[in-house]
């Protein structure tokens, strides 16, 4: 056989280039399918709450089969350990080996802030759910989409509804994780509070992860409070509560859980210590909606229990980010983006529109009263829904000056 000159090798490359024979397969595979990564805590602080949010995403993409705009859609899933280096690493190595175009997830704000500097720098699309106000806020970009009700929501709808409620209880002692999400909701339960009178008693920070509560209850106790709010998440939360309980402060003192996960924080504390808790939630499963029904029903059926905000946040960030993409008919990242910005869709939990000057998705906010034992209906049957707020952040908080290019 002859030796190939060089110019033989060249003709020959260019055809396979052509051909897309010389790429590497997850390269020809992009050009036929939608890759899209959940970015979920299945080791660290919130591993109680990644398989469920799993579970969510894969519930929105098996709605449409797999497919959106008719090319097949390859999920895959990465462990982001509730660690911001871990799951930045695991974020570029998705885009960069996998051809991840698209980011759901993480699960703690924090780490989300980094993940989102990734998708900035990578030009991939980004909806995370977390109380930080800093992703439609101050490190606003054109990447990055924020689910969850602004910060500011949340809070005006569980104080002004407290408060209407018992107009007396005006001293408040918070016990607050103390990382971004804790933050930004601390910083307005404090704002909307000042316009009820209340005074704050005490506040203390808590690290994420934080297991032993006696000396932050010892200190509540002390400061006489009529009411203890906890600004705190997942396994943080229910410790928490526990302990507040089993001290004695609740149920004589109300217990609000601000910002909660509802379900999967609620089932694992019994009745007695739910007695008299109040909880604020981006998802309750009796959400009167279509598409809250349908997924309610559809999710029982098949893991035998109600959703919490985990599963439901995760089910609703996939459900806008794929309506982007009927918006758009189109897969391209710019096209989903400029469709996603002033999206507006009756979906999860009620109207909801996508702020195109922020990419904060503006959206009902749900505060549940708990109920007693005797008055549950099954051991499933944890609160009632008592308000739904939507204020959206007054334009004198607004961080977000400038969402940028693409």
């Amino acid at each position: 056989m002859s030796e190939l000159t060089r110019r033989d090798v060249l003709k020959l490359g260019g055809a396979a280039a052509t051909a897309g024979l010389g790429f590497p397969a997850v390269l020809r595979a992009q050009q036929k399918e939608v890759v899209m990564l959940g970015l979920w805590p299945f080791t660290g602080a919130f591993s109680d709450v990644g398989p469920v949010l799993d579970r969510g995403m894969k519930m929105a993409l098996d709605e449409r089969g797999m497919k959106v705009q008719g090319k097949s859609v390859k999920y895959i899933t990465r462990d982001s350990e509730t660690k911001a280096g871990s799951a930045t690493r695991r974020a570029e190595e998705a885009v960069d080996s996998d051809g991840a175009k698209y980011i759901i997830g993480p699960w703690s704000s924090g780490v989300a802030l980094a993940v989102s500097e990734v998708a900035k720098r990578k030009k991939v699309f980004h909806y995370f759910s977390g109380g930080t106000e800093d992703i439609s806020g101050a490190r606003c970009h054109r990447y990055s989409f924020q689910w969850a009700a602004s910060p500011y929501t949340a809070a005006k709808t569980v104080v002004d509804t407290f408060m209407q409620a018992n107009p007396k209880a005006k001293r408040w002692h918070l016990l607050v994780a103390d990382y971004a999400f804790g933050w930004s909701v601390e910083k307005y339960v404090k704002e909307v509070g000042k316009g009820h009178g209340i005074e704050f008693v005490g506040a203390d920070r808590h690290p994420l992860g934080e297991r032993e509560f006696s000396n932050y209850v010892t200190k509540a106790a002390a400061n006489k409070p009529d009411v203890v709010v906890m600004i705190n998440f997942g396994l943080d939360a229910v410790t928490g509560a526990r302990e507040i309980f089993n001290f004695g402060l609740t149920p004589k003192v109300p217990l609000i859980l601000t910002w909660s996960s509802g379900v999967e924080e609620l089932v694992q504390l019994n009745p007695e210590i739910r007695e008299n808790m109040w909880v604020g939630s981006n998802f309750y499963y009796t959400a009167d909606t279509p598409v809250a029904k349908e997924f309610v029903k559809n999710y029982q059926a098949k893991f035998g229990g109600p959703p919490g905000y985990a599963p439901a946040a995760a089910y609703g960030m996939t459900r806008m980010m794929l309506h982007a993409m009927d918006k758009a008919k189109s897969t391209e990242v710019p096209d989903v983006i400029k469709a996603c910005e002033g999206l507006e869709v009756d979906d999860l939990v009620g109207r909801m529109r996508v702020d195109a000057k922020t990419h904060q998705t503006l959206r009902p906010y749900f505060f549940m009263r708990c109920k007693k034992k005797d008055a549950m209906k099954n051991p499933m049957d944890f609160a009632d829904i008592v308000a739904t707020g939507s204020t959206p952040l007054p334009a004198e908080y607004a961080a977000c000056k400038d969402i940028g290019s693409l």
